[in-house]
């Protein structure tokens, strides 16, 4: 596991346990670079849907993340953020319901 990785992983842990029960058919991903230049995208039928299929997706690009950040505080930051942003989609949230 990469230092990106593990600091995906760390803000994982962030995620309140309440929430843990609606977060089991959902998986992280991380890829090295968007072509769109994306932070995270998050793909599925959302957290009330779970269970009906394939799990859910919350993809994290690193390279979009190392480039919108310039040292790791702002990267841990960033990180936190984008999992938080895509999350919330998961549970419903549209864009402009999000707090990022």
């Amino acid at each position: 596991m990469n230092e990106f990785e593990e600091l995906v992983e760390k803000a994982i842990e962030t995620i309140p346990e309440e929430f843990e029960p609606y977060m089991e058919n959902l998986v992280f991903i991380v890829e090295e670079s968007s072509p769109q230049g994306l932070m995270g995208l998050y793909h599925g039928a959302g957290a009330l849907h779970a269970g009906q299929g394939f799990p859910d997706r919350i993809t994290l690009y690193k390279a979009s993340h190392e480039r919108a950040t310039t040292n790791m505080r702002e990267l841990v930051e960033e990180i936190q953020r984008t999992i938080l942003h895509e999350v919330g989609h998961h549970f419903g949230m549209e864009e402009e319901e999000l707090p990022y």
